[in-house]
């Protein structure tokens, strides 16, 4: 009797499960917005939008569309999406932490404002953070590079890119660099230089302090011009070429290697250190770099994971 009950109920069950499945379903999804800063209500600028909308591929599976934005100038942002019942959404703007959040979609057309979290920097420091996975122009790298011919890989130039902190850039003027890279392919020695008016001072690992939150204050001398990096290094306070603004410099613990065509069709070859860092533009404090224990936590869960015990990781 049951059974029988069961196969004439099946088909109705089935039948409402496929309704109520195509009922949530939201199709040519239009969603705008703008991206502001949650203290301030001011629009955030250049903010990554990534959302992701999931949607009823049939009745027991799911699938998703992945879309990408950055905001405009006035912090604006669109993105469409052919159907989907609820949008997966992570936001990512310089100098505030990263924000996670998802919204059940139940119309076509959106509009909301993300509201963006800063670093809860207790100065006005610039906080550059770099992603592990991805290299881009914007990423504070200081390196050489090689471009190559011919299939033995001949070296024709060599470019030494340095950081220009004050302007927040790589450049390949050196004279507008605060600090350069030099690697010497023989006996493994990777060199640091710094601007005339500037200087280095190394900080060496310690298991009782971090070199980001318990090292809130950078010395006012003993600034070297070059360091050759030993690899137990935490990281380094940089002083500028203008003899004044102070940077703290976090560097990856290992080189990178780079290699890619350039539009010519020669390979090229990058060699060098990528690095998160924090700059100090107040000149009345310009030695100060207090950082709460919360941005501590918010910059220990990067995607690159932080200096470790290891040493540099040279890869030739």
């Amino acid at each position: 009797m049951w059974e029988r009950v069961y196969r004439k109920l099946l088909p109705v069950v089935v039948g409402l499960l496929v309704v109520t499945g195509c009922a949530r379903e939201v199709y040519n999804i239009s969603w705008k917005g703008i991206v502001a800063d949650k203290t301030t209500g001011r629009p955030v600028p250049h903010a990554r939008i990534i959302a992701t909308a999931s949607y009823q591929e049939n009745i027991d599976e799911t699938s998703d569309f992945n879309k990408y934005a950055v905001s405009d100038e006035f912090g604006r942002f669109s993105i469409d999406f052919p159907q989907g019942f609820g949008l997966t959404v992570r936001t990512d703007a310089r100098g505030y932490l990263g924000a996670l959040d998802y919204k059940v979609v139940k119309k076509s057309v959106l509009f909301d404002t993300i509201f963006v979290s800063p670093y809860p920097f207790d100065a006005s420091l610039v906080v550059r953070k770099m992603n592990g996975n991805s290299f881009s122009p914007s990423i504070p790298f200081i390196r050489e590079s090689q471009v190559l011919e011919g299939e033995r890989g001949v070296s024709r130039e060599k470019i030494s890119w340095g950081y220009d902190f004050l302007y927040g850039i790589n450049t390949s003027n050196l004279d507008s660099a605060d600090v350069w890279v030099e690697i010497n392919k023989t006996n493994k020695r990777i060199v640091l230089n710094a601007a005339d008016g500037g200087g280095i001072f190394p900080v060496v690992k310690s298991d009782s302090e971090n070199f980001l939150t318990s090292l809130t204050r950078a010395p006012q001398s003993g600034y070297v011009k070059t360091h050759v990096l030993k690899g137990d290094e935490a990281g380094f306070f940089i002083l500028c070429r203008n003899g004044i603004n102070v940077a703290k410099m976090i560097p990856e613990n290992r080189v990178c290697v780079l290699k890619y065509k350039n539009d010519d069709g020669n390979q090229v070859k990058e060699t060098g250190i990528r690095f998160d860092y924090l700059f100090q533009p107040d000149l009345k404090n310009r030695l100060y770099f207090p950082v709460s224990a919360s941005a501590a936590e918010s910059n220990n869960k990067t995607e690159k994971g932080g200096p470790s015990s290891e040493s540099f990781e040279v890869q030739f």
